[in-house]
């Protein structure tokens, strides 16, 4: 019996021993492959192992290295027919089907990103209408982590009904949109979660290279101070784990979340550790990023167009695509209540300005308005509208298509006499006044100021793509504000093709 037990041992040390080839967990059924450039296919297997991949006639070996393996696809067309990928090691093979080829874009971001598709406008009828074989969509888990991890627990779906319910509005609108406009097979990567800052997406290297840090930015910090507050709540935490726990046994839904009690740790790199570092390099075509609530303080947006533009740096440095299109969508605003005074101390005004200048200053680039979507709730069910303008964007950017997909964004402004001029890029056609009713209105949202820097509500005209701003209070300006409040439904600057102008400032003064 001795002997026996000791040959089961030596048995199941050899069989735990030996790492069947797996590929990662993003090369699953159901997937979508960038067209039109190299594809990464990387995986696990014993070491020195080696690997064979077969794909749509290419056939690529590799000898693992420390466990890891890595082949590159070359470049291939799109394709409609579904395809089958085979991965052989010495020990097993790997078959993965219903592949298609075609565009590939990452949608990143907090709340309004992942705000889910049923509860938009038009939201059921969307859902009821989303099979398409020809999207695909992989949906990152929420999976916050103190370190960078390998892989995700998800698969690739096809775009039906019970896929699609819950995915992001904005990224479905955009992809599904984007795939009617190629005719080409889309595959829609989402990693969004809700109340999250934008430290939390970026890596803890690039978050030291910051020049102006604060605590956000240090994830030591920030696990301290939440683990201080679950020290406090540990009471309220306990009875509300044994409540979740009792209504399980018989079978109920978890009781709701007491005040007081903190949800998971979701702080500074987390986001990037857990659910973007694990789907580098997988081959994309682009990104469109919608995050910023959480950080539109006044104490706290001033941050905001480093991190943003860093942000673009370091995940274009992790693809290795200094040109990878990257499309910024703007806060709409949102607030308690609207606007009252000409400027209003705003941290969401100061936010969008960044996204804005970040935007101008970055190549391959591009801002998507979407004020007048905006409603006093943070999160406004127009999403439809949005989707389709990043849709717009994208085929711009990316795809190099002659269309408008933004509103007027400042370029200029001439001081004359009493008045002050403003030049805006993306006026091409001329500049218009967005009214709901028949009647001629007035520009509103716009806020002239002189030497003494108080700003008065400001009589505003088009002409042609420019708008003249005075007041009869303001004998000698010098500085123009436009929508520079948290939020209003009056804003209504926009292009003829329909797009809202983006906040502005022409001043750089110190903001209270």
């Amino acid at each position: 019996m001795k002997y026996i037990f000791l040959f089961f041992q030596l048995f199941l040390f050899k069989f735990i021993a030996v790492a069947n080839v797996k590929p990662n967990a993003i090369f699953s059924n159901n997937m979508v492959l960038q067209r039109n450039m190299p594809i990464p296919i990387w995986g696990t297997a014993n070491d020195n192992e080696k690997i064979e991949v077969q794909f749509n006639g290419q056939k690529h070996e590799v000898v693992t290295k420390n466990g890891n393996w890595k082949i590159y696809l070359n470049p291939m067309k799109e394709s409609s027919l579904p395809l089958t990928m085979t991965i052989k090691g010495e020990e097993n093979k790997v078959t993965i089907t219903n592949i298609l080829i075609g565009e590939v874009w990452l949608c990143a971001g907090q709340s309004n990103m992942e705000w889910a598709l049923f509860k938009t406008n038009g939201g059921d009828e969307a859902v009821s209408n989303s099979t398409n074989s020809l999207l695909r969509i992989f949906n990152v888990p929420h999976n916050p982590q103190m370190m960078k991890v390998e892989e995700i627990k998800s698969k690739w779906d096809l775009s039906e009904p019970k896929t699609t319910k819950n995915i992001s509005a904005v990224g479905y609108y955009f992809l599904s949109k984007l795939q009617k406009e190629l005719n080409v097979p889309v595959g829609f990567i989402n990693a969004s979660y809700g109340g999250t800052i934008i430290e939390a997406w970026l890596s803890k290297e690039v978050l030291k290279l910051q020049p102006n840090k604060d605590k956000y930015m240090d994830i030591d910090i920030m696990k301290r101070q939440y683990d201080s507050i679950c020290l406090k709540a540990k009471p309220l935490i306990e009875a509300y784990e044994k409540a979740k726990d009792s209504a399980k046994q018989i079978n109920q839904p978890p009781p709701p979340r007491p005040q007081g009690v903190p949800l998971e740790f979701k702080s500074t790199t987390t986001l990037y550790n857990g659910e973007i570092y694990p789907l580098i390099p997988y081959a994309i075509r682009g990104i469109a990023w919608y995050q910023g609530e959480s950080n539109a303080y006044p104490q706290r947006a001033y941050t905001y167009a480093q991190l943003l533009s860093s942000l673009i740096h370091s995940w274009r440095k992790d693809w290795r695509r200094d040109d990878l299109p990257f499309i910024v969508i703007q806060l709409s605003g949102d607030a308690k209540k609207v606007q009252e005074k000409p400027v209003e101390v705003s941290g969401k005004s100061l936010l969008k300005e960044a996204q804005f200048k970040v935007v101008q200053s970055t190549p391959n680039t591009v801002l998507v308005t979407t004020s007048d979507c905006g409603e006093l709730d943070v999160h406004y069910r127009e999403k439809r509208l949005v989707g389709e303008r990043v849709c717009n964007a994208a085929l711009a950017l990316a795809y190099l298509q002659k269309l408008e997909f933004t509103g007027p964004l400042y370029q200029s402004h001439k001081i004359e006499d009493a008045k002050i001029s403003i030049s805006f890029t993306h006026a091409n056609n001329g500049l218009s006044i967005k009214s709901d009713s028949s009647k001629p209105l007035n520009l509103y949202g716009f806020a002239i100021a002189g030497e003494d820097k108080k700003f008065y509500e400001a009589d505003a005209i088009i002409e042609g793509n420019k708008v003249v701003v005075s007041s009869k209070n303001v004998a000698k300006p010098i500085a123009v504000r436009y929508a520079w409040a948290d939020f209003s439904f009056k804003w209504n600057l926009f292009n003829t093709e329909g797009y809202p102008a983006s906040t502005f400032r022409t001043d750089d003064w110190e903001l209270n």
